[in-house]
């Protein structure tokens, strides 16, 4: 049972490993020890384009033939704030395509916690009452884990951990610490930690003594060679293997670039042809993306655009609709973006590389690319997505006053708080408040927005709910309100204050009809 690309979908495994016979020796090894039960954190740490992601399809063509379930999940810049993403990534394949037996015993006992995060319906941890749910999510995810595990030996494989969400980097380092005795490896691929956007947290997690660190070094001037005989069928002179390696740092990535960019001038890699090898330079990445780009259809940049914003995992069929195509228009489209290498896959859409995504979502311009994330939520609540999956683009929005969107951030703040993810909930409620919402709105916006910071900080939560207070004309919803508030003013060491603010609310409500 695997979950997740196949390697050969994805057209990573057959790419040349060069100069890594270290570490995929540590990483044979650490699948022989999960089979024995002996769990382990194993971290792939480098820059973009050192080939941690072919090391991790290496990792995960170990473990497949080895015996081991297999479960990968890929972690995306543009859905950093779908909270638990990445959990989902791992399980749902697993949850959607059990029958109802498996399913049950997977999610029994104390696993039965996680199961609102399986759910598209209302299904919820915790309610609205502001108490902190993470604890009881996090745990019944690691039972879940366990009980999956127990079954067969499990490969869990994480790639571009450095874009995660804080709800799911927080769950890797709670299972993290609980590995032992356990049949499973844990596999991450990061860029160093100072990169992330939850850089606290995931030097938390990769400095846990029992974790082992692989660091892929720059290629050295003899994988080098081969690489550019590989791309250009020539065997290199000296002096162009030099260049081609200080000018691309020994980064793979880059190297290919490098030379795709050379491969058009028809020339071949000698010491005199060096400088016109400089003269791609270091952002060959970029411009070798904008000139496939520049010999293509309208459509297949339509469909490439709407493909960045939706980001990987899109469905062929949702990314057609964003760009305003016809099925077999988009499908044609697909398939000349693979064959040009910047897709990896057709459907579910799929990039080539990280670094592809974000230069065409970059590349995009300004008010193309707002109106593109505006139409892509619209369509994901049209189509009965998660409230987080929609409103994750609707962040990348500027304020307009819109009702639409006003509403889209509390649903899917809401279910943030209901699953655990208190940061989350507060950067949905935070943008939908610079919507401009009406004063009763803004009221209900503030309450849910001091509910999600009293776990975290109550006195951030203060303002929030005092103004909240002042706005709210329902005797019951004022009453609620403000046993909240006067917890957090008791939390804040206010006693007084927060006593009398809920005996204020006793007596009004005393006066409901």
């Amino acid at each position: 049972m695997s979950a997740g690309l196949s390697l050969r979908e994805a057209g990573v495994a057959d790419m040349p490993l060069l100069e890594r016979h270290a570490e995929v020796a540590a990483l044979r090894a650490m699948v022989d020890a999960a089979r024995t039960g002996d769990g382990r954190l194993v971290a792939i740490e480098g820059p973009a384009g050192i080939g941690k992601t072919r090391l991790l399809a290496e990792v995960r063509a170990l473990a497949a033939e080895a015996g081991l379930n297999v479960h990968a999940a890929r972690a995306g810049e543009l859905e950093h704030e779908f909270a638990f993403g990445v959990v989902r990534q791992l399980f749902e394949p697993l949850i959607a395509t059990s029958s109802s037996e498996e399913r049950a015993r997977f999610l029994s006992g104390a696993a039965a916690l996680a199961a609102p995060l399986f759910t598209n319906g209302a299904a919820t941890v915790g309610g609205d009452s502001g108490g902190d749910v993470s604890f009881p999510i996090l745990h019944g995810l690691y039972w879940l884990t366990a009980n999956i595990a127990q079954q067969r030996s499990l490969l869990l494989a994480v790639d571009d951990l450095h874009w995660a969400d804080p709800p799911s980097v927080r769950w890797l380092t709670y299972l993290a610490r609980r590995l032992e005795g356990l049949p499973l490896l844990l596999v991450v691929a990061t860029r160093p930690p100072a990169e992330s956007p939850e850089a606290s947290m995931l030097r938390e997690l990769l400095v846990d003594a029992s974790s082992v660190v692989v660091r892929p070094a720059a290629l050295g001037s003899g994988a080098v060679a081969a690489l550019i005989n590989e791309l250009l069928s020539a065997v290199p002179e000296e002096r162009f293997v030099a260049a081609a390696q200080t000018a691309s740092a020994g980064n793979p990535l880059f190297l290919r670039a490098l030379v795709d960019a050379f491969a058009r001038e028809r020339l071949p890699p000698t010491a005199a042809n060096v400088n016109r090898l400089l003269e791609k330079g270091p952002e060959a990445v970029s411009r070798g993306i904008a000139v496939r780009l520049a010999h293509m259809s309208e459509s297949a940049r339509s469909l490439l655009g709407a493909a960045a914003v939706l980001g990987d995992g899109a469905e062929l069929g949702l990314a057609a609709a964003l760009a305003e195509l016809q099925p077999a228009e988009a499908a044609d489209a697909a398939t000349i973006l693979v064959r040009s290498d910047l897709l990896r896959r057709e459907n579910p859409v799929e990039f080539a590389h990280p670094i592809v995504r974000t230069a065409i979502h970059d590349g995009l311009g300004g008010g193309e690319r707002l109106r593109l994330h505006r139409r892509a939520a619209e369509l994901l609540f049209e189509e009965g997505a998660r409230p987080e999956q929609a409103a994750g683009h609707l962040v990348f929005t500027l304020p307009a006053s819109d009702p639409f969107v006003i509403g889209a951030l509390r649903r899917a703040a809401e279910a943030s708080l209901s699953q655990g993810a208190p940061e989350t909930a507060i950067a949905y409620l935070r943008r939908a408040l610079a919507e401009s919402p009406t004063v009763l709105e803004r009221a209900e916006l503030l309450r849910k927005l001091g509910l999600a910071q009293l776990s975290s900080d109550p006195a951030k939560a203060l303002p929030n709910l005092e103004e909240a207070l002042g706005s709210i004309e329902s005797h019951v919803d004022y009453a609620e309100t403000a046993v909240v508030y006067g917890l957090a003013l008791v939390w804040a060491n206010r006693w007084k204050d927060g006593f009398e603010v809920m005996r204020g609310a006793l007596a009004r409500l005393g006066s409901e009809p």
